[in-house]
């Protein structure tokens, strides 16, 4: 009983820890895709589509916000 007890304990530890890591990762996705709705409003660019956006991987959605950033840095003052 001792052992199963444990492994339980264990296994609701993972399952939190799991939990964690999703919600950051969700965090993390709304963070960049307000930010590049921010930085194309600034560029005057249509907007992206919300699925489209939300089809992304987190990489995809910070390789954007890069490519973004790196025309408002070229942009004449």
């Amino acid at each position: 009983m001792y052992d199963a007890r444990e492994k339980a304990i264990r296994d609701r530890q993972w399952q939190l820890n799991a939990a964690v890591r999703e919600g950051e990762i969700k965090g993390k996705i709304e963070g960049e895709i307000k930010l590049i709705r921010t930085l194309q409003g600034i560029l005057c660019v249509p907007p992206s589509e919300e699925h489209d956006l939300r089809g992304m991987t987190l990489e995809q959605l910070e390789a954007l916000t890069s490519s973004l950033q790196e025309k408002l840095r070229g942009r004449p003052s």
